[in-house]
């Protein structure tokens, strides 16, 4: 028998209004993340978070937000590679430990905004107070801490750089318009609020570029050449700079120096530079350590760009016993045409006369001494004039003159002590054996920063603004590795 009625299904009403029961604790298990941030929170003093409270019982105004609950709104979701407070207002909708933590209400994204940059003094507490108890549960020991750089993209395009003149022009049109706004403001009897925005902005804009002329003429004035192209600065983040990524790129970015504990890779240093370079960073950031944790840390390892005589000096008079790789002491310079058994190396010297003695037999004299940073001295023997001059060689020593008005001279390189130790240590196998961990610890944290935590590009300008943005991501990684070695949930 053959059913030709027509099948049956499931109706949908997706118009109906449903008021459904809601049980807030129930959103997240009893082990989440979420929970283990805000526990975490409660134990520590959040005071200076605080600032004069304007919003008090018995007067007028709105209600301000706890900032435990925003210092915990900004960790779980940089634990989740958010960085966008536009991105937690529309999160706050629907994700359920943020839900959760703000008791099913909504925060909006300025307010997230404005809290994230500040409190750097109060987030710079924040972060030692949860170092101290990395440090008294022996999760930060100091033994032994690296120290690494990692670049990190700014928030500014490339096309916002120019040269001074350039910077001149747009800041002669900038001051121009606020003249013309205030003009403005003065004819007209109400100020609307959108007048008021325009204002600040033409006022903002003109500050911009003030600080990038600023910028644009420091780096100039530090040119070491006057060959090398004139210098830019950003209109819109005067402080970034153009630097090396890791992806081999240039783009503009900062200088992120992280120095790392070695025992379980928590961040216990973080300074975000301008500087591309890495080799004034290393001393500086063991001031840092001690400052924040009280002691320098009895090792410490960096890799050949932190690597200089100053380092190794620095760290001696420290008490750190530092490892590092040493490219290129340096040397003596040889001219071009010279036999190679006329240069330096071939001059022997008489320890006991203060004297070099050159191929052919003849004494070079003490003419000077130059002091160089780190302890070095450059000691220069010269050859009497008439030596060189009725010298049958002079042709094979001094090719570039024949007829010297003086004699031949050489330099003598005289190392201080502490860097000869480093020399000796670092050939011995214990020392290369040491330096050879630097790698897994130092580039462990860059790693989760850049991966786990999406931190590839700063979200704020400025690098007071940026050095708060990492110390944001920096506390949310210590707090994730606190969390995994105490058997808690991992953010």
């Amino acid at each position: 028998m053959i059913n030709d009625a027509s099948p049956r299904y499931e109706p949908i009403d997706r118009q109906q209004v449903v008021l459904e029961p809601l049980d807030v604790e129930q959103l997240i298990p009893e082990d989440h993340a979420a929970r283990s941030v805000w526990a975490i929170l409660g134990k520590l003093d959040l005071s200076r978070f605080s600032g004069p409270v304007k919003s008090v019982e018995g007067h007028a105004g709105r209600n301000l937000w706890e900032p435990r609950l925003l210092i915990a709104i900004w960790i779980y979701a940089y634990s989740r590679g958010i960085s966008s407070a536009r991105e937690i207002e529309r999160q706050c909708g629907h994700e359920p430990a943020l839900r959760w933590l703000t008791g099913l209400k909504v925060v909006n994204h300025h307010t997230l905004s404005d809290f994230r940059v500040e409190h750097g003094e109060a987030l710079q507490n924040l972060f030692v107070q949860v170092l101290a108890i990395l440090q008294m549960e022996k999760l930060i020991t100091l033994e032994r801490v690296t120290v690494d750089g990692t670049k990190v993209r700014a928030a500014v395009n490339k096309k916002t750089f120019s040269r001074a003149h350039k910077i001149r022009e747009h800041l002669k049109v900038a001051r121009q318009h606020v003249e013309e706004l205030q003009k403005q403001e003065a004819e007209q009897e109400k100020r609307t609020r959108g007048a008021a925005a325009r204002r600040r902005a033409a006022r903002e804009r003109v500050e911009r570029l003030e600080e990038a002329l600023v910028e644009v003429e420091r780096l100039q004035a530090e040119k070491k050449w006057e060959k090398e192209k004139p210098c830019q600065a950003s209109t819109t983040d005067a402080d970034a700079q153009f630097m090396r990524t890791s992806d081999h790129g240039l783009a503009p970015s900062y200088n992120v120096q992280l120095a790392t504990d070695a025992t379980h890779k928590l961040i216990v240093d973080v300074e975000v530079s301008k500087q591309p370079s890495d080799s004034l960073h290393l001393l500086p950031a063991l001031e840092r350590v001690r400052q924040r944790l009280g002691t320098y840390p009895q090792q410490a390892v960096a890799d050949g760009d932190y690597t200089t005589r100053e380092a190794v000096v620095g760290t001696c008079e420290r008490g750190v016993d530092y490892y590092g790789s040493w490219g290129n002491p340096g040397g003596e310079q040889v001219g071009h045409g010279i036999r190679p058994d006329y240069r330096p190396n071939a001059f022997q010297y008489d320890e006991q006369c203060d004297e070099m003695i050159c191929p052919e037999g003849r004494r070079l004299k003490p003419v000077s001494t130059q002091q160089r940073a780190g302890g070095l001295q450059i000691k220069i023997y010269g050859a009497d004039r008439d030596d060189c001059r009725c010298c049958s060689k002079r042709q094979h020593c001094s090719p570039q003159n024949a007829m010297p008005k003086h004699g031949r001279t050489v330099s003598m390189r005289i190392e201080p002590d502490a860097l000869r130790r480093y020399h000796a240590k670092m050939e011995t196998a214990s020392a290369k054996a040491i330096y050879k961990q630097r790698a897994p610890v130092a580039e462990f944290p860059n790693a989760w920063l850049k991966d786990k935590l999406r931190w590839v590009r700063l979200r704020c300008r400025g690098i007071v603004k940026a050095q708060t943005e990492a110390l944001w991501t920096c506390l949310t990684y210590n707090l994730q590795r606190y969390f995994k070695l105490s058997a808690q949930p991992a953010v």
